[in-house]
């Protein structure tokens, strides 16, 4: 079990309003977990208007924006936290461009990234399906909200590349 994963699927999976989801093989049982919601889960690009796309390296973000939804949401993996490159071409796209983190066993921070066309993260967390996610090693509601909160030296840093 991933705790990467299941931050990327957990944090989509609780945000987005949609189930169809184009996600990579690895991630599907994190779906599972959510007992509120039955998600159509794509390993396979073989469609568009996809609700939520989560990729475990950024691909062509002009593509993936197509392939969205008007309220489409984009999970990925930034170099850092900081990735100032990656967060100003998705914040070109999209609503909302937020970095957020899970501590790996290690307890070392690791960034992921949240670009959406319309649902904020944190205020638009669905509860009835956060609240009722069963078989996590780290996720919870409480983590989910504190995952988007960053040190001030960090926000200072990346404040004009990013859309909260």
């Amino acid at each position: 079990m991933s705790i990467k994963n299941e931050m990327m699927a957990l944090v989509g999976g609780c945000t987005s309003e949609g189930t169809k989801i184009l996600a990579p093989q690895n991630l599907k049982e994190e779906f599972q977990k959510i007992t509120m919601a039955k998600f159509d889960i794509h390993t396979n690009d073989d469609s568009e208007n996809y609700d939520l796309i989560i990729e475990e390296t950024p691909s062509d973000i002009i593509k993936i924006y197509e392939k969205l939804n008007d309220k489409g949401i984009y999970i990925t993996t930034p170099k850092s936290l900081t990735d100032r490159d990656l967060l100003a071409n998705l914040s070109k796209l999209f609503w909302i461009v937020m970095p957020f983190y899970y501590l790996d066993e290690n307890l070392s921070a690791k960034p992921l990234v949240f670009a959406s066309k319309k649902f904020h993260p944190q205020a638009d967390i669905i509860r009835h399906r956060s609240d009722f996610v069963e078989g996590t090693k780290y996720y919870t509601t409480d983590v989910h909200y504190g995952s988007f909160i960053l040190p001030k030296y960090i926000f200072e840093e990346i404040k004009d590349v990013i859309k909260v």
